[in-house]
């Protein structure tokens, strides 16, 4: 996944980096990482198989992030 392909796919999501770097379990520093320069091959395929979701059964994976 090129870092394009990652920020179309949070868009699509309705993530933001800091949401998606919570749902993906890495820091935000690793969110931003992603975004410049593609996400690593689990975190791709994590966002993957929830785009593959219907969008009313995603909303589950979507916790508030603590902050």
């Amino acid at each position: 996944m090129t870092p394009s392909q990652y920020r179309a796919a949070l868009e699509e999501l309705g993530l933001t980096q800091a949401d998606a770097a919570h749902v993906l379990g890495v820091s935000i520093r690793t969110g931003t990482y992603y975004a410049q320069r593609g996400p690593s091959a689990p975190a791709a395929l994590a966002l993957q198989l929830l785009l593959a979701l219907p969008p009313n059964k995603r909303a589950p994976y979507f916790a508030p992030a603590m902050t």
